[in-house]
């Protein structure tokens, strides 16, 4: 079924239904007798990991709600030690996939669904389905008249942490401390202690990871500025490098490898994400591309440097974070033109982040701070 003629449906069903079903006002909505609730975040790693504020606030400021979430099943397993949360359902993907969740979460008896985030028209399918009266989610969608309140997008630059927060707001929900949070598993650390040792011959004195790949090309930087830092940060601090990959950017990651002077492992899709993350909890330094395992570093606090393009550091960069920093030069080189799609021509305006500005950043920020200081 294709998205195109799965939208028409959806939207034609939903006036149907909503004509039957009408969404109570949120005003009506009682948190003290709420108990179950619906969490929609089923996209990507990043998307996930922005959400987990929100989660957090949500479940310290209702501690007897259960929250569930629906999960892209690829993050499952990095998901399930989070505390905050009691179920995680798979996300089945579009086609006729969505009806049997949907016949499930009929008789799961939400109280309250929340789409944090998720590409419609699947959510807002999965959100009507669980047949809770109250649904939150962004005006931006075009199936946002099922909703009980929609949340609309105050600036175009607004950090992707607050748009989050912006959906728990509406039910007295908030948090001070904006940042991500990443559980690692009972056992990971161990797991990951011995992978290094077993690679490298013992514990790294310094291992520096770098994620040089992303979602596409337009978000990479080059990969001889990736291999001239490594060499730096090899002669300079004596490092080792965990470079992370999945699959189909192992040869990339390899290429990399290849071209450093320092000893290197590369997680090339063959390990499990528990264990990336973990691995990259020993970690000391993390240079990498706009990207899920940028992310999963500011999450586990493993000091980070965000090489930014495309999108912008003030929607999705480190945000409230003293151990995330990042370098952008998309407006002096592009100027204000937007291009976050993956026809861009080139990536000028990673191209014009030069290797010493990298190495003037780890000097005057990160060597006092987590070298020198550790």
């Amino acid at each position: 079924m294709g998205k195109k003629f799965l939208m028409s449906w959806a939207r034609h069903y939903l006036h149907r239904q909503v004509r039957q079903r009408p969404p109570l006002p949120l005003e009506h909505f009682d948190p003290r007798g709420a108990r179950r609730v619906l969490l929609i975040n089923s996209t990507a790693l990043g998307d996930l990991l922005f959400s987990t504020p929100a989660i957090r606030a949500l479940k310290e400021t209702y501690p007897d709600w259960r929250l569930d979430l629906l999960i892209n099943p690829a993050f499952a397993a990095l998901m399930a030690p989070n505390p905050h949360l009691e179920r995680l359902i798979s996300f089945p993907g579009r086609s006729w996939r969505l009806f049997p969740l949907m016949r499930e979460l009929k008789h799961a008896n939400y109280d309250l669904v929340i789409i944090l985030h998720g590409n419609d028209p699947e959510a807002t399918l999965l959100a009507w389905a669980a047949g809770s009266p109250y649904i939150i989610g962004s005006a931006g969608s075009p199936l946002s008249f099922a909703y009980a309140a929609r949340v609309e997008r105050q600036d175009p630059l607004e950090h992707a942490i607050e748009r989050r927060l912006n959906f728990i707001r509406l039910l007295g929900a908030d948090t001070p401390d904006k940042s991500m949070q990443l559980f690692l598993a009972p056992g990971e650390e161990d797991r990951a202690g011995a992978l290094l040792s077993r690679h490298f011959g013992g514990s790294p004195s310094l291992l520096a990871a770098f994620h040089p790949t992303g979602s596409g090309s337009y978000k990479w930087w080059p990969r001889e500025y990736f291999a001239a830092l490594g060499d730096y940060l090899h002669e300079t601090y004596g490092a080792s490098f965990l470079i992370i990959s999945g699959r189909w950017d192992r040869p990339e990651a390899e290429a990399l490898a290849a071209r450093l002077r320092g000893p290197s492992l590369v997680t090339g899709g063959r390990l499990p994400l528990p264990t990336v993350a973990a691995l990259l909890n020993r970690c000391r330094l993390l240079v990498a591309n706009d990207s899920g395992p940028l992310h999963m570093a500011l999450a586990l606090k493993v000091p980070s440097i965000a090489l930014m393009g495309a999108d912008h550091p003030r929607r999705v960069g480190p945000y409230q974070v003293e151990w995330g920093v990042f370098l952008y030069r998309k407006e002096e080189v592009c100027g204000q033109e937007h291009c976050l799609n993956q026809r861009c021509p080139d990536n000028r305006c990673l191209q014009a982040i030069q290797v010493g500005e990298v190495i003037d950043l780890l000097r005057s920020w990160w060597e006092p701070r987590y070298f020198l200081g550790r």
